[in-house]
């Protein structure tokens, strides 16, 4: 299992998706009258997951953690390392990551919404950071995603998974 940035780590990648997923899906719920729900795997992928909506249209999403590829393989290797994200670094990855989910060939169908659900446990990266970056800043343009998240890992202070709603542009 990975050691760099583990919180949302699984033996398997299905579920490990499901699971982000189902986070996602909680901590919206909470704070918008969304109304997602009945998350489940799909298969074929992509959509990596499916649920539903508040008026019953399936909706797809596609999940991409959002991490330190270098960070991961060097500790991985047994350094000690976290990375420093400098200004507009983490922002051109989070796009980087859309546009690649963006391109993607989705089965199954129609779907009322194609959701991007990226997820961080990224040790010294900010939830006020991400906000400043990717919060404040437009997306896109994309041909297929009609909505995007970033979901950090559990903060016990708020007792919730925060999530930074992306903005994107069609």
């Amino acid at each position: 299992m990975k050691q760099y940035a583990p919180f949302f780590e699984w033996f398997e990648n299905d579920r490990k998706e499901l699971g982000v997923v189902e986070e996602l899906l909680t901590s919206l719920n909470e704070t918008s009258d969304l109304g997602l729900h009945s998350p489940q795997i799909h298969k074929p992928d992509p959509p990596d997951c499916i649920c539903l909506n508040a008026s019953g249209g399936c909706v797809a999403i596609e999940v991409a953690e959002v991490v330190c590829e270098e960070a991961t393989r060097r500790t991985a290797k047994g350094e000690r390392v976290m990375r420093l994200w400098n200004p507009g670094e983490f922002f051109n990855r989070v796009g980087a990551l859309l546009a690649e989910k963006d391109r993607k060939t989705f089965h199954g169908g129609p779907y009322a919404a194609i959701v991007a659900c990226l997820f961080t446990d990224e040790p010294m990266l900010t939830l006020e950071q991400a906000r400043v970056e990717c919060g404040a800043n437009r997306f896109g343009s994309y041909q297929q995603l009609t909505a995007a998240y970033l979901l950090f890992s559990y903060d016990p202070r708020t007792k919730s998974y925060p999530v930074v709603p992306l903005t994107i542009t069609t």
